[in-house]
């Protein structure tokens, strides 16, 4: 992909709100280009590391085993990023979920050590990393109160983040 047009798709990603054209610069200067075939894993739950990835083009899906089986927990695609819990995490702290890619993909690979060259730019990037994560921390909150508000069905994701009310009891005709 062009410099130019690589530019472009990160001035659309969430997590550069707030970047000028300069800091994006600054920031892919730092970064690494990768690749992936359908199906390989690109790391996984539980392993050590300490790079996000941006992806350019191609689809991934993130999931984490249970009862040793894989749980599919959402899929990304271009200008969506995943890892960035490990540029906030001790470096002792491994991966909280997996992630394959399930079509060719390619990702920009932004190292935790690669930060300390761009100060300016990981300050706005920091903050941005913790709205987002702070995101996904009110995400799971709902889906905690409605699976024990309702039990263990998963909700519509159109309904997360709206207050709910429990429904009325059932009069048993007693």
């Amino acid at each position: 992909m062009e410099i130019v047009t690589v530019l472009k798709l990160l001035a659309q990603v969430k997590i550069f709100d707030g970047f000028g054209p300069g800091d994006l610069e600054e920031f892919l200067a730092q970064t690494t280009g990768s690749t992936y075939a359908a199906g390989e894993q690109i790391f996984a739950e539980g392993e050590a590391g300490r790079q996000m990835h941006i992806i350019l083009s191609g689809k991934v899906e993130v999931y984490r085993q249970s009862g040793g089986k894989p749980v599919s927990l959402l899929r990304l695609g271009p200008g969506e990023t995943f890892g960035e819990m490990s540029l906030v995490l001790d470096a002792n702290v491994g991966r909280t979920a997996s992630i394959r890619a399930v079509a060719p993909t390619a990702t920009l690979r932004l190292d935790y050590e690669s930060l300390s060259h761009i100060p300016g730019v990981a300050s706005q990037l920091y903050r941005n990393i913790a709205r987002t994560l702070a995101t996904r921390l009110r995400i799971s909150t709902d889906l905690v109160v409605f699976q024990v508000q309702y039990g263990g069905d998963i909700p519509p994701a159109a309904t997360l983040g709206r207050p709910r009310r429990k429904p009325a009891a059932r009069n048993s005709g007693a």
